[in-house]
């Protein structure tokens, strides 16, 4: 019964354990940038921006990749490496701060980048895939 799917998908199964291994991953990865970005610049706000766009990255190349890529890739490394919720954190601190121009400036970059970043890579791989194709 559990060999027939009945009780236990073992597709499932090597998702979640992909999605795991790679929250696991991509968390630690960016704890340390982060730091580094702290430490080095002083300025925290700028590795989790490094953070979050690299997310993106990761997401637009494991969309081109095969589906059994996606738990690892998506759900889990690219989960546990982006932390938009650190983003809102940041913007909330520089505006008690009154720091407008930062807030002007890391609100349209996060998001604008981030979505060239996806747009940049899905498109450029699609032409790759077309050449591939022809």
């Amino acid at each position: 019964m559990l060999a027939a799917g009945d009780i236990f998908d073992t597709a499932f199964a090597i998702d979640f354990g992909g999605a795991v291994i790679g929250a696991a991953i991509g968390s630690v990865l960016r704890d340390r940038i982060v730091h580094v970005a702290r430490t080095k610049f002083l300025r925290a706000d700028l590795g989790v921006l490094f953070v979050n766009l690299l997310a993106c990255t990761v997401v637009a190349l494991a969309v081109a990749a095969s589906q059994r890529w996606h738990g690892l890739l998506v759900l889990g490394f690219a989960g546990g490496l982006s932390t938009w919720s650190s983003l809102a954190v940041d913007v909330a601190g520089m505006m008690r701060e009154r720091r407008w121009e930062r807030v002007g400036l890391h609100i349209p970059i996060a998001f604008l980048v981030a979505i060239a970043l996806l747009l940049g890579i899905t498109a450029f791989l699609d032409q790759l895939s077309m050449g591939v194709d022809r």
